[in-house]
């Protein structure tokens, strides 16, 4: 079984920012984002970024990450 979840990364997280806080220590790395499905048995299959945007100092996107779990009783 696959399942498709998104990521978003800010880099404004770092800066104190209230509108990310509690975050902003997953911001920048997937695997503590994916947390609670990685501990349930899910691998990551593909990562892909998309969309976001760069402005001065800030830095912000999307990644695409397929999951992909065994179900097949074995």
């Amino acid at each position: 079984m696959q399942k498709l979840v998104t990521i978003y990364l800010d880099n404004m997280a770092y800066e104190g920012s209230t509108m990310f806080k509690g975050h902003a220590a997953k911001h920048g790395k997937v695997e503590e984002h994916l947390k609670a499905e990685l501990a349930e048995g899910w691998w990551i299959v593909s990562t892909t970024a998309f969309g976001g945007s760069a402005d001065g100092y800030t830095a912000r996107g999307w990644l695409a990450v397929v999951l992909e779990k065994n179900t097949e009783a074995v």
